[in-house]
């Protein structure tokens, strides 16, 4: 950059990366930093009760004391940001190859599948909550139909999966936007020639499409791993961590703002919540660029 650009555009382009830093400083480094400072606390943030240096004990506490929640917590994370990754590909993978052909309707379509993008968190989960109320709601009514109920999110074998299905079809439109955008950089001649040598449509997706999208594929499942493991505020309105969705995030937000209100230790959970989703990340990354290293040499 030296040998391209004099001082003043230097000095212009440090300006303009100025206010993003800034604001990345102050939400995103220093409440980070305060998040880590809290955790070493029994900070509890009740006027006129004071504030002490308790070292490790809230790790301790965690780890060693086994504190009550976390393994169930562990566990339900696992499954709720395994299924979100998997499924919401494997769909805007069948959905962006379908809507990349030609037939009528197909931008309607398009925009239908984008169209949750545009919802707050607090609007979908109001929205769903609604139509799967299980007094009176619509889906209630259909059961009804055939002489059958359920609860829904507050069944513990259907919270999970509905509390999945809810996250994946909130951020399905990204996703399949950034599938599409990958399948239509594959050369066209490519899937031309595979036609004419007689394979099939699953054929041609499987052996061409998809080793020409792989950077898509790392994007997407990195994404969808990194916003999973960090979820809460879409689970806090449908459940509210209630019936085995009791996530990482809820655990955090339960035990740092309710009941006990200890911030102290709600911080270590989320500490280690950020150290547990950096591995994660990392290793899909790590995978995912060999995969995309392997499939073009």
């Amino acid at each position: 950059m030296n040998n391209v650009f004099g001082g003043r555009q230097r000095s212009l382009i440090y300006l303009t990366m100025a206010p993003g830093l800034l604001v990345f400083l102050l939400f995103g480094v220093i409440p980070s930093v305060a998040t880590l400072v809290i955790s070493f606390t029994d900070y509890l943030a009740i006027p006129g009760v004071p504030t002490h240096f308790v070292g490790f004990a809230n790790y301790i506490q965690l780890f060693v004391s086994n504190a009550a929640g976390l393994k169930e917590s562990l566990l339900d994370t696992l499954m709720f940001a395994g299924g979100v990754t998997i499924f919401q590909n494997l769909i805007a993978l069948w959905l962006a190859n379908a809507l990349t052909k030609k037939f009528p309707g197909v931008r309607l379509f398009r925009t239908l599948v984008f169209m949750p993008i545009v919802l707050g968190v607090t609007v979908i989960g109001l929205m769903w909550s609604l139509l799967l109320a299980p007094s009176g709601g619509p889906a209630a009514a259909l059961l009804g139909l055939f002489g059958t109920s359920s609860a829904f999110f507050g069944s513990s074998k259907l919270a999970m999966p509905l509390v999945i299905f809810v996250q994946i079809w909130a951020n399905l439109g990204f996703t399949t936007v950034v599938y599409i955008a990958g399948i239509h950089t594959v050369p066209r001649e490519l899937d031309e020639a595979a036609k004419i040598d007689g394979a099939s449509g699953w054929k041609r997706f499987w052996r061409v499409t998809f080793p020409m999208i792989a950077p898509s594929v790392t994007v997407n499942v990195i994404l969808a791993a990194a916003g999973s493991l960090r979820t809460y505020d879409l689970i806090y309105v449908l459940t509210d961590g209630a019936n085995h969705t009791n996530t990482l995030g809820m655990y955090m937000f339960n035990t740092a703002f309710q009941g006990s209100g200890d911030l102290g230790l709600g911080a270590a959970i989320g500490m280690l919540q950020f150290i547990i989703t950096i591995i994660v990340v990392f290793a899909l990354q790590r995978y995912l660029t060999h995969r995309e290293e392997a499939m073009s040499s």
